[in-house]
């Protein structure tokens, strides 16, 4: 077969962008941007008593997002005017997110995640000469305010306490602190990176698309995680620049060979996210060599090319600690992939964590992942071209089935796929063998088994919530107990926590139970929360989890909601003073979730009165119905129409107003809940 004939100024050649959108769709693509600029505008609208100044860009960014709605980008959209206007508004977009976040952090200057404190601890330890791997970053939890909820538990209930990720997550932030800057370093470092990402992006793809690159970078999943300690934005720049125009590397010659693996290397140096990729990457770059020239050496000697580049790249910034310790830096770097944390996420994992699907084994989750993986990367060589559009995306769907599915894996990729979505060249897939389809239908096959074993194998403790002991008028649970019993052949040894909302919490203390549960044994265990963050608002509801850490299981109750209902005071609010002497009557009305009327008789409502003064809490002097000055709370029961009604008067002169409040009790648990608003009433001359 005759060598393909590469020109000699190749390495200028860059992918032809093809406006893949009509007018009509750009004019549409404007349209959505005005409107995310508009959003922006109301964003910082918010803050305006927080920071006064921002009620100035806010106008600034409603009024050019109408503009664009007006504008919606013209007919042509090569032309310097909508260069001109794309450019303002993605500078326009950028200052919004900077004073956003900025609002953000003065609002919540903590760290929200244990990550991004590990990685700038990790830098301040490495400016002091100091190896942070194998040593404990516990420190980073009160340097920065890290909540007990924002920590990564192991399945003992124990916190992860070391570096878990390559070097450059925190070599990053070294020249930085080396200038002075530790302020919320981490945080702005996560902001900028996501700038950047977004301006790479925008300059990549052609134009009538640059719109919808504002679109996606300003969502609120992104700019959350950004603000919110995910540290994933930090390769975001890098998986831009690595895909660009990947396909077309086994043609690279000279410097332009380096570009692509040498930014891919830096991604991954940050995170292992980008290292599930590298083998997609790595086939495809040996399929596209090999179709140039219809021989396998031309495929194999690119790929191979590109991954000693992106391997030299990523050990580069690794030498110091590889040189110092190197069995604590491979532990680091794996701890992710080996270390038995809790599962978490919005993967298939939440069908074991919220419905009692599957959860008797969290290693067949494992197993069904690199099944996912393995299967995957024999389709992908199979079907080529086929899944090629979608070669920077693949990772997320090998981890939507991993027991840790966070979403920042499942749309963190996104900027990068879209990169190479519209700068590679596009193919043709060509009909599939019979041989072919019955491979696809044999990998299928095995993903099935994987995901039916996955999902299959039940948990091993029944466990049932049967007491609950609140806080009273804080309004949280502080202890419970849980019926739990082993229905496996095994003993257990079980460990337990509390899921609010999704958010797994420091485990609880054991007060009562036996430590380990005998096959088929039921016992009754008494679990007390070991911090204010690990209580459960009686409002919001929740679930009490058990794990394993030997046989690695997840067990969990019920939802528990311990309000459903709640008071509403009528009147909600008295604008005037009350003269002393004056009854003032106040009704108590029952709500259901939805604040309808639930007409119940004969329910007892207890009504309270407090004074909450400058200097602390004082006793009210009112007299509730027939009570004496000061009584509280007092008791009414509840007409054909679910309302009470209370007659208030005060005879005592006040400097305070008198704070009112309503509240039910728990029949069962005697425990108060569904507290009414704060009713406060002023009574005077």
């Amino acid at each position: 077969m005759a060598k393909t004939q590469i020109p000699e100024n190749f390495d200028r050649i860059t992918p032809i962008a093809v406006d893949p959108m009509p007018s009509l769709w750009n004019a549409a693509s404007w349209i959505l941007c005005g409107v995310i600029l508009i959003l922006w505008g109301l964003r910082l609208w918010g803050y305006g008593t927080l920071a006064p100044m921002v009620t100035i860009p806010s106008t600034v960014l409603i009024a050019w997002g109408l503009g664009l709605l007006v504008w919606h980008g013209g007919r042509q959209t090569s032309s310097r005017k909508a260069q001109w206007v794309f450019g303002l508004t993605l500078v326009l977009t950028l200052i919004a997110l900077g004073i956003w976040s900025y609002t953000q952090v003065l609002t919540i200057p903590a760290y929200g995640t244990d990550e991004m404190a590990f990685d700038q601890y990790a830098a301040q330890l490495w400016v002091h000469g100091i190896d942070p791997y194998g040593r404990s970053l516990a420190a980073a939890f009160a340097r920065y305010q890290v909540s007990p909820n924002g920590y990564t538990w192991t399945l003992t209930g124990a916190p992860v306490t070391l570096l878990s990720y390559p070097a450059l997550s925190f070599e990053i932030y070294v020249p930085f602190l080396l200038m002075g800057w530790s302020a919320q370093l981490a945080v702005w470092m996560n902001i900028v990176f996501w700038a950047a990402g977004l301006v790479l992006l925008a300059l990549g793809v052609p134009r009538s698309v640059r719109p919808l690159v504002i679109v996606l970078a300003s969502l609120s999943v992104y700019i959350s995680y950004a603000v919110g300690g995910v540290t994933d934005a930090l390769f975001v720049p890098f998986l831009v620049l690595a895909a660009r125009a990947w396909d077309q590397y086994p043609l690279r010659r000279g410097w332009a060979a380096f570009w692509s693996p040498f930014w891919f290397g830096l991604a991954m140096g940050i995170k292992q996210t980008p290292w599930v990729l590298l083998p997609f990457l790595l086939l495809g770059i040996g399929l596209e060599g090999m179709r140039t020239s219809g021989r396998w050496r031309d495929g194999l000697s690119p790929a191979i090319r590109y991954a000693l580049i992106t391997g030299g790249v990523f050990i580069l910034p690794n030498i110091p600690f590889i040189l110092k310790n190197p069995v604590s830096w491979i532990h680091g770097i794996l701890a992710p992939l080996m270390s038995s944390t809790v599962p978490a996420g919005q993967g298939l994992i939440t069908l074991s964590l919220f419905l009692h699907i599957g959860g008797g084994s969290l290693l067949a989750y494992t197993v069904l992942s690199l099944v996912i993986l393995f299967g995957l990367l024999v389709l992908y060589v199979l079907t080529y071209p086929r899944m090629k559009a979608w070669t920077f995306l693949l990772p997320s769907v090998v981890l939507f089935f991993a027991t840790r599915s966070f979403g920042s894996y499942l749309v963190m990729l996104v900027p990068s796929t879209l990169m190479a979505l519209l700068t590679t060249n596009p193919s043709t897939a060509k009909p599939l063998t019979h041989r072919t389809r019955w491979a696809v239908m044999g990998i299928g096959g095995a993903m099935v088994a994987g995901l039916t074993a996955a999902l299959g194998i039940p948990s091993p403790m029944d466990m049932q919530l049967v007491g609950v002991h609140t806080t009273g008028q804080l309004a949280t649970v502080d202890q419970v107990e849980v019926a739990v019993h082993n229905a496996t052949n095994r003993p257990l040894r079980p460990y337990f926590t509390a899921d609010i909302s999704g958010t797994l919490t420091a485990f609880w203390q054991r007060l009562e139970g036996p430590q380990i549960l005998r096959p088929h044994q039921s016992a009754v265990y008494t679990l007390a929360a070991p911090n204010f963050y690990a209580q459960p608002p009686l409002t919001g509801g929740f679930q009490m989890v058990g794990f394993t850490a030997r046989t690695k299981t997840v067990s969990h109750t019920r939802a528990y909601v311990p309000t459903t209902w709640h008071i509403a005071l009528v009147p909600d609010a008295i604008n005037h003073l009350i003269p002393y002497g004056h009854t003032v009557t106040i009704t108590a009305q029952i709500l259901n979730r939805l604040d309808q009327p639930v007409s119940a008789a004969g329910i007892p409502i207890y009504l309270g009165q407090i004074v909450y003064a400058q200097r602390g809490l004082e006793y009210g002097q009112a007299l509730i119905d027939a009570g004496y000055p000061g009584e509280t709370p007092m008791t009414a029961l509840t007409n054909a129409q679910g309302q009470a009604v209370f007659t208030i008067r005060d005879v005592h002169p006040e400097s305070n107003p008198i704070y009112f409040e309503a509240n039910l009790v728990n029949n069962q648990d005697y425990y108060p809940y569904g507290y009414s608003q704060i009713l406060p009433v002023r009574f005077g001359h």
